[in-house]
């Protein structure tokens, strides 16, 4: 069983310039990111699986923690297919955190310097 995974460099550069102005720790991004992700209700493709992994190192304790088999019924019913837990972590949990990151990313550029209170407002509508 995989208990470490490596984020892609772009989720690494993304994390570092978010977390650095909004001051969360990657493993808190990375919870933000999946959400994100799930929130898409496209299917992850083929290329969400091809990014590199020259990124971050992370924990699967640390990502997940003690909701661990919340954040695994999430992405299972997400993916509309059983998942066994080396196909969940690492595979499918950084597909979501590197997918996750770009829209991360692009919501705080977007939010005009009041991050947090964007985040909530998301599903309003348009």
């Amino acid at each position: 069983m995989i208990f470490k995974l490596k984020t892609s460099n772009a989720t690494m550069l993304a994390f570092e310039e978010v977390g650095s102005v909004i001051h969360l720790q990657p493993f808190a991004l990375c919870k933000i990111a999946i959400a994100l992700s799930l929130r898409n209700p496209d299917f992850l493709t083929e290329d969400d699986f091809k990014s590199d992994n020259n990124g971050l190192e992370l924990n699967r304790q640390t990502i997940t923690g003690e909701y661990d088999d919340i954040f695994k019924a999430l992405i299972i019913s997400h993916s509309g297919k059983k998942l066994d837990d080396e196909l969940y972590f690492p595979k499918y949990v950084k597909a979501h955190i590197d997918r996750g990151a770009k829209y991360l990313y692009a919501e705080y550029k977007y939010s005009n310097g009041n991050f947090y209170k964007h985040l909530l407002e998301l599903d309003k509508g348009i």
